[in-house]
């Protein structure tokens, strides 16, 4: 099995001390990982998404490869971004020499639900994953794939529900693909439902 780590900034850590928190987290997993992910999208971490600014990711993202050493390292980033941030995220990945990228998180949006605007709301803040994201990590997955170079890798996740979900990502240029909101419903036998499918389509 290949184990991927995820590491994000703790919530009793401050922002400013951000990168020593993800540095700290690196040396000691990066051991045990096949590859290392730099969580910086996840909108239930207070400040957690002002780091993908270009000129704080940057440092943090140079700091955190070499404390991995030769542990390959992605970043995951938020499908909220403007489409020229997801962009120049993108550049910065292959410019520091990561591994791959991670599109995308979860969402902050509330845009075309269908639930009761107050229910909606009651439910309180935090990230929106599964059917309402689809559309959006499709889109910056074509926005990631057209400014990276071909060999990247790029790592699609958000609405994928079935195979031909999958099959969509990987022809629009997804290297790999992973669900987390479709296996929860679907149960333990829903990754092999996605294989077999894309085996017929092939």
């Amino acid at each position: 099995a290949v184990l991927g780590v995820n590491i994000g900034k703790s919530r009793v850590v401050d922002v400013a001390d951000a990168t020593a928190d993800y540095v700290r987290s690196a040396t000691l997993l990066a051991p045990l990982a096949d590859y290392l992910v730099v969580n910086v999208s996840s909108p239930n971490t207070p400040g957690l998404r002002g780091l993908q600014a270009i000129e704080t990711l940057r440092p943090l993202l140079e700091a955190v490869r070499d404390a991995a050493g030769g542990t390959p390292l992605l970043v995951k980033i938020a499908p909220d971004l403007p489409d020229d941030e997801i962009v120049a995220i993108a550049g910065l990945a292959v410019e520091l020499g990561l591994a791959g990228l991670i599109a995308t998180n979860t969402t902050i949006s509330r845009e075309g639900l269908v639930t009761d605007a107050a229910t909606v709301a009651a439910a309180g803040e935090g990230g929106l994953s599964g059917a309402p994201l689809k559309e959006r990590s499709l889109e910056v997955l074509r926005l990631v794939r057209g400014a990276v170079p071909a060999e990247f890798c790029v790592i699609s996740v958000g609405g994928i529900e079935t195979a031909a979900d999958a099959r969509d990502r990987l022809d629009a240029g997804a290297t790999l693909v992973q669900g987390y909101t479709a296996f929860l419903y679907r149960g333990p036998l829903w990754a092999r439902q996605i294989n077999r499918g894309l085996a017929r389509t092939r």
